[in-house]
C-alpha cells in the first residue's frame, strides 16, 4: 500500500473521507454528503480529488459517476481498517519536498525510462500530483543542465553529462539530509537511508573520507564543513563514474595546471582506489581547494583584489540600503572576503547549496533581507556575475546581520562557543543573536563540528557549548535549533542557571591568542616594516609607456622600471611571463595588469604605474595601464605584509588608483602613507612635545 499524505487534506476533506467511511455502503450524491456535514455542495466538488486522491494511495475502491455520484465500494471490516489509516500518526508521512526528493533520486538512479504508473504508485499519489512534481523537478533541473524528457507510452527520463548529474547529485544529497544526520555524514559514518544507498556507494565514500581526512592531516589544512562535505561527495561520485566507465564531461574553462596541494590529492585517491583520475579532473580540484584555501600565490593576485574589490562593492551597497556605517566592523571584510571566494565558485560553476535558514531571515528580518537582496543584485549586474540564489543571498545576510547585531557593552559573562555543521554563516548569525537576547552569555567564538576540542576548550575556560546538533565530546553543551524557538531559549536559561552555579564568581573574558606576526623582536619587526615601507615610498614610479600595443610589451617595460641591470631587467621579466601562465593578470574593476613577482632583482618593496599611450586593446577588454608590485625574495614576510596591504589600498582606496592613473605621484604617496599608519601604526602614540 502507497504512503497516505495526511498534510495535503484540509479539514473538510478529513471530513468528507470520515463521513464516507461512515455511511452505509451504496450510492451518494455530492448535495447529500454536503448536507451530511454542513457543507456547501460546491465545498464538496472542491475537496473531491483530494479525497480521490487519498482513497487511491490507501487502496480504497472509490467510484465517481456523474449520473449516480459518489461510491466506496468497501466491505465493513475494511473500513474499520481506512478508519485506523486515516487517525493513524504511526505511518511515516512525507512531505511535498520528501516525496520530491524521492522521485529525483528515483530518476537518478534509474538506467531505463520509468512509466508514470509506476511512479504515481510507487510514491502513493495521483498521475496529476505526480505530472506537477516532475513539472517542478524540471525547472530546478534546468539551471544544472540535466534535461528531463517525457513520452506517452515511454516514460520519464533524464538525459545530461556525467558531470552536470554529479552536481545534482550532490545537491539532492547534501539538501535530503537534516542536521542531526548531517552530523552523523561529518564524523565520517554514512547513514543507511534510501538517498545514500541508491545514488552513494557507502563504502566507496568511507574510504574517500579517510583519504580527505589524511589530506587534511598531511597538509596542515582545514576545509570548513560544508566544503569538506561537498568534496567528498564530489570525489565519490568522480570514482563510481570512473569504474562504471562514464564519460566525464568537458572541465570548466579557465582552469590553471593543478597545483600542489591538488595534485597531491590526486595522487592520495589515485593509489586508494587503483585508478588514475583524467587531468580535468585535477584541474577542477585545484580550482576548488583555491576556493576555500586561498590561492597558493600569497598577494597581489588579480584574482584576490577582484574578491576585494566586491566585497568592498556589497558592503558600499548595504551601507546604502540600511543607512548606516559599516567601517567599524573590522571582522567583517575578512569574513566576507574568505565567504566570497568559495561562493562565487559554486555560483560560477552551477553547484546549488540551499540555506536552512533562508525562511527565518526573510521573514524575521525583513529589512537585512531586502538589503542584501537589493546589494547582490547591485553586484552581480556591476561585476557581470551569475545569478546569485537567495540562498546563497542569505548566506551574506547572516554575515552582515551578525556584524548589526554585535554588543558593544562586553560584561562578565558564562563564555560558549558556538558550533555547527552547516558552515560559519550559520553559526555567526546564532552567535550574535545569543548575545543580544542573552546578556549572560558571551560568545568566545564559532567554529565546526569536526574543529572541537576538549583540551583547547578547557584551556580557553569555556563554560558549555552551544551546539546545533548533538555532540559525543566529552565536554558541556547544550544542543538547540539554529532557528532558535521558545523551546530553544527554555534550554538556554536552564543552562545558563546550572552552569552559572558552577562559578564562585564571574571570571574576565579571555582574550584570542595571538601569535606574534613574525619571530624575532618586536623592535626587529618595525625596523623592517619601516624600511619595507620607505622604501615603497620613495621609489613610487608613475611612467608612460609609449605605443605599446600589447601586454608582451608593458610586461617588458615593467621588468625595466626598477631594474637599470639589464640581467636583473631580464630575470624579472621571466618572473612576470612565468606568472601569466598561473591565471590571468587582468583586473577589470581597475582596468590594468596586475604584473607582480618576489626576486632577488630588487632588495625592498617596489610600487609603480606604468601609462599605456594609447590603451591596449584585448578581445572584450581596455588596458589602460599596469600596476608593477615586486617584493624581495629573501625569506623574509614583512615585505609581504606590505605588498598585501598595498593591494589592500588599491581596491578599498578608489583616489589611489586614479591619482596612479592621471600621474599624480605625490597624491599616491600621500594615501598610501595614511593607509599604512591606518593599518600598523593605529596603536602607536606620538610622544608629547612642547
Amino acid at each position: 500500500m502507497g504512503a497516505v499524505y495526511r498534510e495535503e487534506l484540509s479539514a473538510n476533506a478529513r471530513k468528507l473521507i470520515e463521513q464516507l467511511l461512515s455511511l452505509p455502503q451504496g450510492w451518494v450524491t455530492a448535495a447529500a454528503l454536503a448536507e451530511s456535514i454542513g457543507v456547501s455542495r460546491r465545498t464538496v466538488l472542491r475537496e473531491l480529488p483530494a479525497v480521490e486522491q487519498w482513497m487511491q494511495a490507501a487502496g480504497a475502491h472509490f467510484v465517481r459517476n456523474p449520473g449516480k455520484g459518489l461510491l466506496l465500494d468497501e466491505a465493513p471490516e475494511r473500513r474499520d481498517a481506512l478508519r485506523t489509516q486515516l487517525n493513524s500518526g504511526d505511518r511515516k508521512e512525507l512531505s511535498r519536498a520528501e516525496r520530491r526528493q524521492q522521485l529525483l533520486t528515483r530518476l537518478l538512479s534509474e538506467q531505463e525510462p520509468c512509466k508514470t504508473a509506476v511512479l504515481a504508485r510507487a510514491l502513493g499519489v495521483s498521475e496529476s500530483t505526480l505530472s506537477a512534481d516532475l513539472d517542478e523537478l524540471e525547472t530546478k533541473l534546468h539551471p544544472y543542465r540535466v534535461e528531463m524528457f517525457r513520452r506517452p507510452g515511454v516514460g520519464v527520463w533524464l538525459q545530461g553529462d556525467a558531470s552536470s548529474y554529479r552536481r545534482v547529485v550532490s545537491a539532492l544529497l547534501r539538501s535530503s539530509m537534516p542536521e542531526k544526520e548531517l552530523a552523523e555524514v561529518l564524523c565520517g559514518r554514512m547513514p543507511e537511508n534510501e538517498i545514500f544507498s541508491t545514488l552513494l556507494d557507502t563504502k566507496t565514500a568511507e574510504k574517500v573520507w579517510a583519504v580527505l581526512q589524511q589530506f587534511e592531516q598531511e597538509e596542515q589544512l582545514h576545509l570548513p564543513d560544508a566544503g569538506f562535505l561537498a568534496l567528498a561527495i564530489h570525489c565519490t561520485l568522480t570514482i563510481q563514474q570512473l569504474r562504471q566507465g562514464g564519460d566525464k564531461g568537458s572541465a570548466p574553462r579557465g582552469l590553471r595546471p593543478a597545483g600542489n596541494h591538488a595534485a597531491r590529492l590526486v595522487a592520495a585517491l589515485n593509489r586508494a582506489f587503483g585508478l588514475t583520475l583524467p587531468p580535468e579532473e585535477a584541474q577542477y580540484l585545484e580550482l576548488y581547494l583555491s576556493a576555500y584555501l586561498g590561492a597558493e600565490d600569497p598577494w597581489g593576485s588579480a584574482q584576490e583584489m577582484e574578491l576585494r574589490n566586491l566585497e568592498a562593492a556589497l558592503i558600499r551597497e548595504m551601507e546604502k540600503a540600511l543607512h548606516t556605517d559599516l567601517s567599524g566592523y573590522t571582522s567583517l571584510r575578512d569574513d566576507l572576503y574568505c565567504h566570497l571566494r568559495p561562493m562565487l565558485l559554486r555560483v560560477e560553476q552551477n553547484i546549488r547549496t540551499e540555506n536552512p535558514q533562508l525562511d527565518t531571515i526573510r521573514t524575521a528580518y525583513p529589512g537585512l533581507w531586502k538589503a542584501t537582496r537589493t546589494a547582490c543584485d547591485a553586484v552581480q549586474q556591476q561585476f557581470v556575475l551569475p545569478a546569485i540564489s537567495d540562498d546563497e543571498a542569505a548566506y551574506l545576510a547572516m554575515h552582515f546581520g551578525a556584524v548589526l547585531e554585535q554588543n558593544a557593552m562586553f560584561r562578565l559573562r558564562l563564555r560558549v562557543v558556538v558550533a555547527c555543521p552547516l558552515g560559519m554563516g550559520s553559526s555567526r548569525f546564532l552567535a550574535s543573536r545569543l548575545g543580544n537576547e542573552f546578556p549572560s552569555l558571551q560568545v568566545e567564538g564559532c567554529c565546526s563540528v569536526r574543529e572541537l576540542n576538549a583540551a583547547d576548550l578547557c584551556r580557553r575556560k569555556i563554560d558549555f557549548i552551544i551546539s546545533t546538533v548533538p555532540l559525543e565530546l566529552d565536554y558541556p553543551a547544550v544542543c538547540i535549533s539554529p532557528s532558535l524557538l521558545e523551546p530553544d531559549r527554555a534550554v538556554l536559561k536552564d543552562a545558563i542557571t546550572r552552569y552559572s552555579q558552577n562559578r564562585a564568581e564571574p571570571e574576565p573574558a579571555v582574550q584570542p591568542v595571538q601569535d606574534a606576526p613574525h619571530a624575532g623582536s618586536k623592535l626587529q619587526y618595525y625596523a623592517r616594516l619601516t624600511r619595507s615601507m620607505t622604501g615603497l615610498l620613495e621609489h613610487l614610479t608613475i611612467q608612460p609607456v609609449k605605443a605599446p600595443g600589447s601586454r608582451a610589451a608593458l610586461i617588458h617595460a615593467a621588468a625595466q622600471l626598477f631594474c637599470p641591470q639589464e640581467a636583473d631587467a631580464r630575470l624579472v621579466e621571466q618572473q612576470l611571463r612565468r606568472r601569466e601562465t598561473l591565471g590571468d593578470t587582468y583586473i577589470k574593476p581597475l582596468y590594468a595588469l596586475l604584473l607582480h613577482c618576489r626576486t632577488s632583482a630588487v632588495k625592498d618593496c617596489r610600487l609603480g604605474y606604468l601609462q599605456a599611450q594609447p590603451p591596449v586593446y584585448e578581445p572584450g577588454r581596455i588596458v589602460l595601464g599596469a600596476l608593477v608590485l615586486l617584493a624581495p625574495d629573501d625569506g623574509n614576510g614583512v615585505p609581504v605584509e606590505v605588498m598585501q596591504n598595498v593591494s589592500g589600498q588599491l581596491i578599498e582606496t578608489p583616489r589611489l588608483m586614479e591619482a596612479l592613473r592621471t600621474g599624480q605621484q605625490q597624491e599616491a604617496a600621500d594615501l598610501l602613507e595614511q593607509g599604512f599608519d591606518r593599518t600598523f601604526f593605529a596603536d602607536c602614540k606620538p610622544p608629547h612635545t612642547k
